[in-house]
């Protein structure tokens, strides 16, 4: 969508252009979909095959495929949503007064005055996943109206295209991506301890609810086990423990990050 207030041609001469290889996305997807889905299909049966009375090894390979399932899942299905976003012939270009974005729903004209926010992250050690995936490079470009402009590691010459950004957009703040830690980092506090609390009254529910052994009346002496939970309830209780270790611990995690980013 052509911005109204400016066509890409009032913008002057083209400085550079850098090509995004969205083609590259659609391969990423392929493969991460390839391996995300029998993967855990396989982590699914093995859950069922396995039982209550599966072993701890068993356990934790079950856990494993199911991670690996899940992660391939996230990887190929962000992959496709950006490639059909960006299209095929999705680029950039930097302009003497501006910078123009090319994607399939058409070219988005922003001059260099309208960017007020510039956030740039580089990774400190680039693997090769993070090149394939174009996750190792990061640049965001807020816009006056609200708008946002995201590039990655994808984009052709992606360094010099932020770089370019910088050198013409002096009046823009600069941010790192983390902003938004300090200004939540009480809320991450307290919802990091609301979650290991809750896991805690759970693990106490299941504790204080043992099986235990029940003697018929009648003095025939005939006795049976009940159970003090059914499976269904522990099925739940479990999976919630679970839920809520790994939430309250990255919540945590993040205030820890935030306190040591403010100092």
């Amino acid at each position: 969508m052509i911005d109204n207030a400016h066509r890409p041609d009032e913008l002057g001469a083209v400085t550079s252009r850098h090509p995004v290889a969205n083609g590259k996305r659609w391969v990423n997807a392929s493969w991460a979909l390839g391996i995300g889905v029998p993967v855990g299909w396989l982590g699914l049966w093995g859950a069922s095959a396995v039982g209550d009375e599966g072993s701890t090894g068993a356990n934790k390979a079950v856990g494993v495929l199911i991670g690996l399932g899940l992660a391939g899942l996230y990887i190929g299905v962000i992959q496709a949503l950006r490639a059909v976003r960006g299209g095929p012939k999705e680029y950039f270009e930097v302009r003497e007064h501006g910078l123009v974005h090319g994607s399939r729903r058409g070219p988005t004209v922003v001059a260099w005055e309208q960017v007020t926010a510039i956030t740039i992250r580089t990774a400190e050690r680039e693997t090769g996943l993070g090149r394939q995936l174009g996750s190792g490079y990061r640049c965001v470009l807020r816009l006056t109206d609200g708008r946002r402009i995201r590039v990655d590691g994808l984009a052709q010459r992606h360094g010099s295209l932020g770089l370019a950004v910088l050198g013409n957009c002096p009046h823009a703040s600069r941010l790192t991506g983390d902003e938004w830690l300090q200004k939540a980092a009480g809320w991450l506090l307290a919802a990091g301890a609301a979650c290991l609390a809750a896991a805690v009254a759970m693990v106490l529910v299941i504790v204080g609810h043992p099986d235990r052994t029940v003697t018929d009346p009648g003095g025939i002496g005939l006795s049976h086990d009940v159970p003090g939970l059914s499976d269904g309830q522990l099925y739940l209780l479990s999976g919630g423990i679970l839920v809520c270790v790994i939430a309250g611990v990255t919540c945590l995690a993040l205030f820890v990050r935030a306190r040591m980013t403010r100092g």
